[in-house]
């Protein structure tokens, strides 16, 4: 597969995943309810726009997805994709315009980690479009990604998720007294504002993360010369079917560096 061909699809996708949400007063309605997620009208809607897309191209893969797990679509799977349908489906629950559907390809369909990912796709509700290929940049609606920050900032801006778990790490406090902080609420699109210059970086300290959540979006901010990690300052070298994973992202290895010794406090 060509990265033109996954940049359509996943627009195609995100396209139809606007218009269920435009013709459907229910898209944000429960399917499912797991443990630590929910699936939900839209997240379905989503999914069956992948398979479609694949059918129609004649294209056969092996999907590892968040609503669905790990299907096959078509009958001798050439490709491996990691599909999240929608990263910040309660931010689309809500009406708050703050979500994407991502897509990340590799040409192995047995065992593959963050490493083989070779092309990624990301599609937020806005319209715009980040892409990558391994070795060749990352891209936002086709124009390579310099990176320059928009505006003056006195801190760095960083979006921090550290709720809803009973530990925080002891540093993140002292941290967050020279950084100025969001939560966007879709860490995929984060991690492409950290690649674009939009955001200095992103943290994730929950232990939430999972692998269809952010591996499009680490080649993408990769390729754009930032650094992903994990809290410790690790490299992410995780399975695809990874869970369980906090993370730090940046464009700035001396930030990246200064996050993790202060997380590291005890």
């Amino acid at each position: 597969m060509e990265i033109e061909t996954l940049v359509d699809i996943g627009i195609e996708i995100r396209d139809i995943i606007r218009s269920f949400i435009r013709d459907n007063a229910d898209y944000g309605e429960m399917v499912v309810q797991r443990p630590k997620d929910i699936t939900r009208k839209m997240d379905m809607a989503a999914e069956h726009a992948l398979d479609e897309a694949l059918l129609a191209r004649g294209l056969s893969a092996r999907i590892i997805s968040e609503e669905l797990g790990d299907r096959t679509v078509g009958k001798h799977p050439e490709f491996m994709l990691v599909f999240d349908p929608i990263d910040g489906s309660t931010n689309a629950t809500c009406g708050i315009p703050f979500f994407c559907t991502s897509l990340a390809y590799t040409e192995k369909t047995d065992i593959a980690t963050f490493e083989d990912i070779t092309m990624a796709v990301i599609c937020d509700i806005h319209g715009n479009t980040y892409h990558a290929a391994l070795g060749k940049g990352a891209f936002l609606n086709g124009k390579r990604i310099s990176g320059k920050k928009r505006g003056a900032r006195p801190k760095p801006v960083v979006s921090v998720y550290s709720y809803g778990v009973p530990h925080v790490p002891a540093g993140l406090i002292e941290l967050e007294k020279s950084i100025i902080v969001r939560a966007l609420g879709s860490i995929a699109l984060d991690m492409c504002y950290a690649a674009d210059g939009t955001l200095d970086g992103v943290i994730d300290t929950r232990g939430l993360v999972s692998g269809y959540d952010i591996m499009a979006s680490a080649l993408i901010l990769k390729e754009a010369g930032g650094f992903l990690t994990d809290i410790e300052g690790k490299n992410i070298s995780h399975d695809v079917k990874a869970s369980g994973l906090s993370i730090i992202g940046t464009k700035d290895k001396g930030l990246h560096d200064r996050i993790v010794g202060i997380l590291a406090q005890k």
